[in-house]
């Protein structure tokens, strides 16, 4: 099969993306330790994660989309005059609207910095700029899923490993030194020429349709529409980003600034990373597994799932040897003396990264076929069990890594159920409902 026979090329460019993930939080890390006072790394760290928590708008509508763009794609109905043809419409909508969205926060990022602080115009400049940089990734994130829908990954990839590339290049610029501004600028200079390589391909074959004057109109009809598989996806998004999102904002609440925060920050990137490595892993198996599940073939979709399992499992063993064997030296080298990062963590990250790589292989088959009804249901159970947990830490106010510990036992009990849920819907042959 043509689309097997491009896998091999797939994988090394998603392996190297992956990568790319992995050593860009590494190299940020490092090099923001070193150029940057911990007070104003603590800082960007903040700015990072209110970046990121931009997903928490996103609710699952990309995935969703993905589900029918999939669909229409591999039923080809997604030509003129097909009953699939508004979808390419609603899908540049919903990139269109995520611009917006990024580009409101970064307004709201430099009035607060310019006016609520003593930082000044320059400093809410590049605060503002850094918003932009990490928050694109929402943007981006949706037009991937528009480009594995109509099998065009490896393109899509290639892209990718250009960012990634440049935009480390870039960081270890800053030790030229090129000024913080200049970095900016230039980083988001790459997305921007990104997006519009990206954009132009897309339009070309058709996956994204730019209907200037209906854009809303035509936005709308997708979420009335789609609105029952709308809800439980936006339920899944939030409860996911919820416990993903919300230790990076409690502890520098409850912690402190400055050591706390960048301590428990470089520990949370690689389990982040871990979860990028795995996804890129489970990614391999996507266009295969969702080609089984449109043609009724649950034995080649659970080979598929295994498969997957299996891919991630290597990387998984290859970073608990890391972490058991030299964490500490790894930890010592990226901070080098912002702050430290006491031994236990390492295991407490061990327990993390495995349970992380049972729940993305199932999260994955469970997502990808459109199971939303019951995987919103256990993020909204998972968002309630952490919360308790953040309430924990505030009331009988744990150590730093006392905290990190409670996290993950509550974060395996998720895992587990993720895991009985793939095995009890899509590869058990059961159909979504809606």
């Amino acid at each position: 099969m043509r689309l097997r026979g491009r896998v091999p090329v797939y994988a090394a460019l998603r392996a190297a993306t992956a990568g790319g993930a992995l050593a860009s939080g590494f190299v940020q890390t490092y090099v923001f330790a070193r150029v940057l006072s911990p007070e104003q790394f603590s800082i960007y760290i903040v700015i990072a994660s209110l970046g990121v928590s931009l997903w928490l708008f996103d609710l699952g509508v990309a995935k969703v989309l993905f589900v029918h763009l999939r669909d229409g794609f591999l039923k080809d109905r997604l030509g003129p005059g097909a009953t699939g043809e508004m979808l390419p419409a609603q899908a540049a909508g919903v990139a269109l609207i995520y611009a917006i969205i990024v580009a409101m926060g970064a307004l709201l990022c430099f009035a607060f910095v310019a006016t609520a602080t003593s930082r000044g115009s320059l400093e809410a400049t590049h605060e503002a700029l850094f918003f932009i940089y990490t928050a694109l990734n929402l943007v981006w994130f949706v037009l991937r899923n528009v480009s594995v829908a109509g099998d065009q990954f490896i393109f899509f990839e290639s892209l990718d490993a250009v960012r990634r590339i440049g935009h480390i290049g870039l960081i270890f610029c800053l030790f030229i030194p090129i000024s913080f501004m200049s970095f900016m600028l230039w980083s988001n200079l790459l997305w921007a020429v990104l997006f519009v390589v990206l954009l132009a391909r897309l339009g070309r074959l058709g996956l994204l349709r730019w209907q200037a004057g209906r854009m809303a109109e035509i936005s709308t009809v997708f979420f009335r529409r789609h609105r029952s598989a709308l809800w439980s996806s936006g339920r899944y998004a939030l409860g996911e980003m919820y416990v993903y999102t919300f230790p990076s904002l409690l502890v520098p609440a409850l912690h402190g600034l400055g050591g706390p925060t960048i301590v428990f920050d470089t520990v949370f990137k690689v389990f982040r990373g871990a979860t990028v490595v795995f996804s890129a892993a489970c990614d391999l198996l996507v266009p295969l597994q969702t080609r089984a599940f449109a043609a009724g073939d649950t034995a080649d979709l659970r080979r598929r799932t295994v498969q997957a399992f299996l891919v991630a499992l290597v990387p998984a063993i290859g970073l608990g040897l890391i972490l058991g064997g030299a964490g500490e030296r790894l930890f010592a080298i990226l901070l080098g003396g912002a702050a430290q990062v006491p031994p236990a963590f390492n295991y407490i990250l061990i327990v993390l990264v495995f349970a992380n790589l049972v729940q993305t292989v199932s999260n994955f088959v469970l997502v990808h076929t459109g199971f939303f009804l019951p995987i919103g249901r256990l993020a909204t159970g998972m968002a309630l069990l952490m919360t308790l947990v953040a309430a924990l830490d505030a009331v009988l106010q744990l150590s730093l890594l006392g905290f990190a510990a409670l996290y993950a036992a509550a974060y395996v009990l998720g895992a587990v159920l993720y895991v009985f849920l793939a095995a009890r819907f899509p590869l058990a042959g059961k159909r979504p409902q809606g």
